[in-house]
């Protein structure tokens, strides 16, 4: 687990909405360094005068027996990310606001390409809240017709070795 996890953040009220995760993610074949993956979300507002930037995510979902080779992990979309001071309990939750996919066949790697495919969740709600904690780093997906992702596992050394 990453030592920490940093958030970007405008002036202090009870709710901050935020635009930016960066989640340290262990290097490839090392105990204690870590690379920084900034998770970008805007939300609905604009990116540099563009159009709204929100990361795909890989989230710690379920136990590591969920979703064959994906070990409980699911992709989803950033949201929202916001911070609430609760004064009364002297914490600070950092929350962020995902829309989660879910894994077709099981998860288990297609014959074909041997990559995963993910879908839309047909039940799912317009987002669901989680800790920033359960967030494990971005997730590199290639649209495969509509409403479909295949999990690109191949984009490093780390992401392979864990899915495989």
């Amino acid at each position: 687990m990453p030592p920490s996890r940093r958030i970007s953040t405008t002036p202090t009220n009870p709710v901050q909405q935020l635009t930016q995760l960066e989640i340290l993610v262990l290097v490839f074949q090392e105990a204690d360094v870590y690379d920084i993956h900034r998770a970008q979300c805007t939300g609905t507002h604009t990116f540099w005068n563009q159009e709204s930037r929100n990361h795909w995510v890989c989230v710690q979902a379920g136990s590591e027996e969920m979703y064959g080779p994906l070990r409980g992990r699911v992709a989803a979309k950033l949201v929202a990310l916001i911070k609430i001071r609760d004064c009364s309990q002297d914490t600070v939750p950092r929350l962020a606001g995902i829309q989660m996919l879910s894994p077709v066949n099981s998860g288990q790697p297609s014959d074909i390409h041997s990559l995963v495919t993910v879908q839309l969740r047909e039940d799912a709600r317009e987002f669901t809240l989680v800790d920033i904690g359960r967030i494990l780093s971005l997730a590199h997906l290639i649209p495969e017709g509509d409403w479909h992702w295949l999990v690109n596992s191949r984009i490093d050394f780390r992401t392979c070795n864990e899915i495989y």
